[in-house]
């Protein structure tokens, strides 16, 4: 039996763009159902970022600062996996790849990885970083989306494996692409339910290497 936590922003949490409500067949739940002997622990809230906090919103966002609040709550832990990087992509932050994926992942695994967080277990957990969901390649129709994340964002999340990568090797983490898997139409930024089911069936396979 696993203990895996999954620490990510509204993908995560399984936000349904056209209902503004959750997915009941969200990927977590889909591992759950893979994995029933596993503890599946979700950790997603929306707008949740690697390390900047939004101007227009709370620090509770800010997911370099609440790692190790979450990681201490749910001690001890076999599993940690991290899918978060679609929200530092915002032009509110005037980022790129290079700032915000691999210096924003630097820092927050800084902040994960303090021994601090794991007083109470045997060993120090697994990490597995996985990249974002894409946006959809029909974005700039999004109003919204086209605002907010901008060509550039677009193509943030387009070269975003390269330095997540780079950060895994740093932190001895394991490693997802998510390769093509994008979000769905209808906002551009949210997994559908064939998106929830594409990353399911990625992470799947990817959590049956630690059987």
């Amino acid at each position: 039996m696993m203990r895996i936590l999954f620490y990510g922003d509204s993908n995560t949490w399984g936000y349904n763009a056209q209902t503004g409500m959750r997915y009941a067949n969200r990927f977590t739940k889909q591992i759950q159902k893979a994995f029933p002997e596993d503890e599946i622990l979700e950790e997603g809230l929306c707008g949740r970022t690697l390390c900047h906090s939004d101007p227009y919103s709370l620090e509770e966002r800010n997911g370099s600062k609440t790692i190790s609040m979450v990681l201490k709550t749910h001690e001890p832990l076999d599993l940690v996996v991290i899918l978060l990087g679609t929200n530092d992509a915002k032009r509110v932050y005037g980022t790129n790849a290079l700032t915000s994926l691999e210096k924003g992942m630097d820092l927050f695994m800084h902040e994960a990885m303090d021994p601090d967080n794991f007083k109470r277990s045997i060993q120090t957990p697994r990490f597995l970083m996985v990249t974002p969901p894409k946006l959809h390649k029909e974005y700039a129709s999004c109003m919204r989306t086209r605002i907010h994340f901008g060509q550039e964002g677009y193509e943030m999340l387009e070269q975003s494996a390269m330095p997540l990568k780079k950060m895994a090797d740093k932190w001895q983490c394991d490693f997802l692409d998510l390769e093509n898997i994008r979000a769905g139409k209808l906002d551009a930024i949210h997994l559908d339910e064939e998106g929830h089911c594409q990353v399911a069936e990625k992470l799947i396979k990817k959590l049956g290497e630690y059987r």
